[in-house]
C-alpha cells in the first residue's frame, strides 16, 4: 500500500508540472504580440482564465498530495506495526512458495526449527519439519491450499522431541487472481495435547474409581430426590440394574424414612454442607441392609447435586450383636474354661475361682471356699520350684496394678504351668482387682521339644522334604528342596506341586494310581520325573505319607524325595553298553532279540507282515585292508546312519558284528512294499563315501525272511534271512533275495 501511495504522489507532481508548462506557453504567446486585437485579447483572456483554473487545480493537487503523504505515513506506520506484530508473535508466521519452500518466517518459527537467523531457512522445505509418519498427509493438505482452499491440520514434528504442531495455511493470490504463495500460522500445541491427554486420563481414572469402588456412590437431585447416577456397587447391593436404578427416587430405597423425613434431612444437609449417619436401605427383593452413609451437597457448574457414599454394614451390625452375646457368654466361661482362673480384688483377697484352679494346684476346696488368702498362697508357693522369685513377681504385680504379666512356672514335681495375669479395670479405667490364669503346659513343652528335634531334622536333611495341605498345596519345604529343585521356599508356598511337573510320565494313569494308593494305604513310594527351576528334568525317588486327624481325615501330606538322576544316568549307561553297539550306537544283538519278540507279537495282533532283512556289506574287507581299521569303522558308522535315515519310525536296524546288519520292517502290507524299501537301501549304501583322503564305495547283499505263522520265532526268521543272504553272495551280490523254503 505504501508503494501505491508513492506512485500516486509522482503522478500528482507530473500533472502540476504539465499544467505550469501550458500556462507559461500561453503567457509567452500573449506577450509576443505587439498589437492586441480582438482575437489576441480573447486569447489573453482565455490564458488568464486558464491560469486561474490551473492555479486552482494546482492547489487541489497539492492538497491531494499532502493528504496522500499523510496516508503514506499512516500506511508505513501500520506496516511497521504489523511487521512488529509478526516478528514478535509467539506463534510461527511464515510464507511458503509454490515449491513448498519457506520464503519468510518470524522469530517464533525460527525457534521452532532450532534456527537463529532468517537467512538459514533459504531453500528449507516446509515438509522437512514434518515427521515421516505425517508427511504424506500434510503434503496432500498443502496441495489443497495451493488449489485455493484454506487448510487446517495438526502434525507431529520431525526430530526426537515429538513436538505436536497445529497449522493453518491460506492461499495468497497475485494481481492476476492466481495463487502465488501460501501464508501460514503454526502453533506448538504439544503442551495443550499433553494436558488434554492428562484430562482424558484423569476422567478415565475418576470413572474407573466410580465404576470399581466397593462402596455405593449415588448422585441425587435435591429438588426431586431422583437418582441422577449410581455406580455398579450401588446397583449390585440393592439388586437393581443401572436403568432401573435411575428410575427410582431416594424414598424408594428407604426402609424407615418417608418423603417428609427425607426432605427435612436433605434441607439440613444443604444448610450444613455434609452429613454422616447410619440408616437402613430396602433392596429390590425386599431384603433390608444396614448402611453407613456419608453425603455432601455439591455445586457442579451451577447445578446442586447431593452425593451420597454408603457401605453395607449389615455384617458389622450383626458382629456388634455377636459381641454382646459373646460378652454374655464370657461371663460363664470361667466355669467351663480349661484354664485355672483366680480373681482377686484390689487388696488381693480372693473374689472368685473355678474348679480347674483347685484341681491344678491340688488345693483343699474348703481352704479356697473360705477365702483364706494366705493359706492358699502358701500352698501354691510350696509347689513352685523357685518360690522366692515367684513371690517377688506376685508382690510386684500387686504394687504395679496396671501391668500385665506372663511367665512359665516350673513346679517341683516336673510340671510346667503357663501363668498370665492382667488387671481387672472397668470402662471408667478404675482398678477393681487382678485376674490370674494358669494352664498346665507340660505336654505342650514336651511336644515343642519334639518339634524342635523334628525341625532340626527337617532343616538339615539331605533329602528334599515337602509338606502340603489336604488339597495338595505347598505349606513348607526344607532347604534341601531348594538345593535340589532350585526353587526357594517363597516361590513355592501356596502353589501346587504340579509346577514341578516335567510332563515325562508316559503312563497317564500314573498319578491316579498314586493318589489311589495314598487314599487306601496312606503311603506311596515311587519314581517320578520332575523339572528344576532351570528347566532341567531330573528323576527323583519320592515317598509320600498322609497325615490324618483323629477322625481319619487327611490334614497334611509329607513328601520326602531324593535326586536319583545320577543313578538313572548310570543305569542308562549300563543299558547303552548292554543293548547298543559301541561303535555305531544302534541296537546290538541283545536288543534286536527283544525287538524281534515285540515285532512278532505285533504282527500276530495286526495280521500285517513282518520282514527280517540280513544285510552284509560287499567290499568292506577291501576298504578295511586298503584304508585301515579306522576307516573301516567310519564306513560302518556312515552305513548305520544311512540305514537309520532310510527306515520308518517303527522299524529297527541292528548291528550283529563286523559288517553284518539286521533290519526289521514292521506293519507292512506285503512283499511289494518291502522291496521298495530295500531298493532304496541298496541305492543309498552304494553311494560313494569320503573317508579322509579316500573315496570308497561298497554295496550290500540282503537276505529277507518274513513272518508267516505263529510258530516262527525270532531265531528262525533270522536264520532264514541269513540263508537268503548267502544265496545273494553266491549269485552276484549287491541285491536282495527273499527266503524260499523249497530252494534255500
Amino acid at each position: 500500500m505504501a508503494d501505491q501511495a508513492g506512485m500516486n504522489e509522482q503522478a500528482l507532481h507530473a500533472e502540476i508540472a504539465r499544467l505550469n508548462k501550458v500556462v507559461q506557453a500561453l503567457i509567452n504567446r500573449a506577450e509576443s504580440s505587439a498589437n492586441i486585437d480582438t482575437s489576441d485579447f480573447n486569447l489573453f483572456q482565455s490564458t488568464i482564465t486558464l491560469e486561474d483554473l490551473v492555479r486552482r487545480r494546482t492547489d487541489e493537487l497539492e492538497a491531494a498530495l499532502r493528504e496522500n503523504e499523510k496516508i503514506t505515513r499512516a500506511l508505513r506506520e501500520s506496516e511497521n506495526h504489523n511487521r512488529l506484530l509478526v516478528e514478535n508473535s509467539p506463534m510461527c508466521i511464515h510464507e511458503i512458495d509454490m515449491g513448498g519452500r519457506i520464503v519468510s518466517m518470524n522469530m517464533a518459527g525460527l525457534c521452532m526449527l532450532g534456527l537463529k537467523e532468517e537467512c538459514e531457512i533459504q531453500g528449507y522445505l516446509y515438509l522437512d519439519s514434518v515427521s515421516t509418519a505425517d508427511r504424506e498427509r500434510v503434503a496432500a493438505l498443502l496441495t489443497q491450499a495451493y488449489a485455493g482452499v484454506s487448510s487446517h491440520f495438526e502434525f507431529k514434528a520431525a526430530g526426537p522431541l515429538g513436538k505436536i504442531y497445529k497449522s493453518c495455511f491460506v492461499p495468497i493470490n497475485n494481481k492476476n487472481g492466481g495463487v502465488e504463495k501460501l501464508m501460514g500460522i503454526t502453533e506448538d500445541i504439544t503442551e495443550r495435547k499433553r494436558l488434554e491427554q492428562q484430562l482424558v486420563e484423569r476422567e478415565e481414572l475418576f470413572r474407573a474409581i466410580f465404576e470399581q469402588a466397593p462402596s455405593a456412590i449415588e448422585l441425587i437431585d435435591p429438588e426431586t430426590l431422583r437418582f441422577v447416577e449410581a455406580n455398579p456397587a450401588a446397583c449390585r447391593m440393592l439388586g437393581y440394574t443401572h436403568e432401573e436404578f435411575l428410575q427410582l427416587r431416594l424414598v424408594d430405597t428407604q426402609a424407615d424414612l418417608n418423603e417428609e423425613a427425607l426432605v427435612t434431612a436433605v434441607r439440613q444437609e444443604g444448610e450444613s454442607g455434609e452429613m454422616s449417619l447410619e440408616n437402613r436401605h430396602r433392596c429390590k427383593n425386599g431384603d433390608i441392609l444396614d448402611v453407613e452413609i456419608n453425603s455432601r451437597m455439591l455445586d457442579l457448574s451451577g447445578k446442586r447435586l447431593l452425593v451420597g457414599v454408603w457401605r453395607d454394614i449389615t455384617e458389622h451390625k450383626r458382629a456388634q450383636q455377636e459381641i454382646k452375646l459373646k460378652n454374655t457368654i464370657l461371663q460363664t466361661q470361667q466355669e467351663v474354661s480349661p484354664d485355672a482362673i483366680l480373681v482377686v480384688d484390689e487388696n488381693a483377697h480372693i473374689i472368685s475361682y473355678n474348679q480347674q484352679f483347685i484341681d491344678l494346684w491340688q488345693l483343699s476346696p474348703l481352704l479356697v471356699s473360705e477365702r483364706l488368702d494366705a493359706p492358699v498362697l502358701q500352698t501354691v508357693v510350696e509347689q513352685v520350684a523357685e518360690p522366692e522369685a515367684f513371690l517377688a513377681r506376685v508382690q510386684y504385680l500387686y504394687e504395679h496394678r496396671d501391668d500385665k504379666s506372663h511367665e512359665e512356672i516350673q513346679l517341683k514335681d516336673g510340671r510346667i504351668f503357663d501363668r498370665y495375669s492382667a488387671p481387672a479395670t472397668g470402662a471408667d479405667g478404675q482398678y477393681y482387682g487382678r485376674v490370674w490364669y494358669f494352664r498346665d503346659i507340660t505336654e505342650r513343652k514336651r511336644a515343642e521339644e519334639d518339634l524342635r528335634i523334628i525341625a532340626g531334622v527337617f532343616d538339615n536333611s539331605q533329602e528334599g522334604i515337602v509338606i502340603t495341605d489336604a488339597n495338595n498345596v505347598f505349606l513348607n519345604v526344607n532347604p534341601a528342596f531348594t538345593q535340589i529343585t532350585g526353587y526357594t521356599r517363597e516361590e513355592v508356598i501356596g502353589k501346587d506341586p504340579k509346577m514341578l511337573s516335567s510332563g515325562r510320565q508316559q503312563d497317564k494313569t500314573y498319578y491316579a494310581k498314586m493318589w489311589q494308593a495314598l487314599k487306601q494305604n496312606r503311603t506311596w513310594r515311587g519314581e517320578i520325573w520332575n523339572r528344576r527351576k532351570s528347566g532341567e528334568v531330573f528323576t527323583e525317588l519320592l515317598s509320600i505319607a498322609a497325615i490324618c486327624d483323629d477322625d481319619g481325615r487327611v490334614r497334611r501330606y509329607v513328601g520326602v524325595f531324593s535326586d536319583i538322576s545320577y543313578l538313572k544316568a548310570h543305569e542308562a549307561e549300563l543299558s547303552q553298553v548292554a543293548y547298543y553297539d559301541a561303535l555305531t550306537g544302534i541296537p546290538n544283538r541283545r536288543l534286536l532279540a527283544d525287538r524281534m519278540v515285540q515285532a512278532i507279537a505285533q504282527a500276530q495282533r495286526s495280521g500285517r507282515m513282518l520282514f527280517v532283512c540280513y544285510l552284509d556289506l560287499d567290499g568292506f574287507k577291501q576298504v578295511n585292508d586298503r584304508c585301515g581299521h579306522e576307516a573301516g569303522d567310519q564306513l560302518l558308522v556312515e552305513v548305520s546312519r544311512r540305514l537309520q535315515d532310510a527306515l520308518r519310525a517303527g522299524d529297527t536296524v541292528a548291528r550283529l558284528g563286523g559288517d553284518e546288519f539286521v533290519v526289521l520292517f514292521n506293519d507292512l502290507a506285503g512283499e511289494r512294499e518291502c522291496c521298495q524299501i530295500l531298493d532304496r537301501i541298496l541305492e543309498i549304501i552304494a553311494l560313494p563315501i569320503v573317508i579322509g583322503s579316500h573315496e570308497v564305495a561298497v554295496s550290500a547283499s540282503i537276505g529277507v525272511s518274513f513272518h508267516t505263522s505263529a510258530n516262527e520265532d525270532g531265531d528262525t526268521l533270522l536264520r532264514q534271512a541269513d540263508q537268503a543272504m548267502y544265496v545273494v553272495k553266491q549269485t552276484g551280490k549287491s541285491r536282495y533275495h527273499l527266503y524260499d523254503a523249497k530252494h534255500d
